[in-house]
């Protein structure tokens, strides 16, 4: 990805950080920790997937602030 610069104030991107924040501990608390996804690991494959995906856009965030 090409270095860019956010264009936005600040204080969007770090509302932004802590949505992700807030979303990723959503998905662990009641999603990865479900039985389901323990006993199921396409399903729990799946979901870490979209985890890594929100990472990926807090990375992304950071490096170009």
């Amino acid at each position: 990805m090409g270095k860019e610069k956010l264009e936005l104030p600040k204080e969007e991107y770090q509302q932004m950080l802590d949505r992700i924040k807030v979303i990723s501990n959503v998905i662990d608390n009641n999603l990865q920790q479900h039985p389901v996804a323990k006993i199921n690991s396409q399903i729990k494959d799946h979901i870490s997937a979209a985890v890594d995906e929100l990472h990926k856009a807090v990375q992304y965030i950071k490096d170009n602030d």
